[in-house]
C-alpha cells in the first residue's frame, strides 16, 4: 500500500515538472530576519529515566556562572547521572535548555540539553505601531 502512495506522489512530482509554470516559485522577503531554532536531536529509549537525585545548590563560584541541574543522561546503554554544577556559557545571550524525556509510543523520546539563544519576552511597549 505505501508503495503504491510513494508511486502515486512520485508520478505527480514528475507530471507537475513538465508543466509550464509549474516549477517556478516567486520568491516572497520577509520584512523581518526570520530566525529558526535548530531542532534537537533525539534517541528512543525504552526504559523509563530513574528518579532525579536532589542536589544541594552551592552559592556559585564567581558572577557570569549559571547553575546546571543535574539530570540523567542515556550514554547508549544505560542512564548515567550528570552532577549538577555551575558553569559557564559558552557565549553571550544564551540560556541552557534542560534535557527532556517524553513519553513515545516505544518509550520515551530523550532530547540532550543544549545550549540555545535567549530570546527576550517582548514586552508591550515594544509591539510594532502601524505607521499609516
Amino acid at each position: 500500500m505505501k508503495l503504491r502512495q510513494t508511486l502515486l506522489w512520485v508520478s505527480a512530482g514528475v507530471i507537475c515538472l513538465g508543466l509550464p509554470g509549474c516549477g517556478e516559485h516567486k520568491i516572497r522577503h520577509a520584512s523581518e530576519p526570520v530566525y529558526v531554532e535548530p531542532q534537537p536531536e533525539y534517541v528512543v529509549v525504552r526504559q523509563a529515566p530513574p528518579a532525579v537525585i536532589v542536589e544541594r545548590r552551592l552559592p556559585p563560584p564567581s558572577a557570569g556562572y549559571m547553575w546546571i541541574d543535574g539530570y540523567w543522561d542515556w550514554n547508549g546503554r544505560q542512564y548515567v547521572w550528570q552532577g549538577g554544577h555551575w558553569t559557564r556559557p559558552p557565549r553571550e545571550h544564551v540560556i541552557w535548555v534542560a534535557p527532556r524525556y517524553d513519553r513515545h509510543e516505544q518509550g520515551y523520546r530523550y532530547t540532550p540539553g543544549q545550549w540555545r539563544e535567549d530570546q527576550p519576552q517582548r514586552r508591550k511597549d515594544d509591539a510594532p505601531r502601524d505607521r499609516r
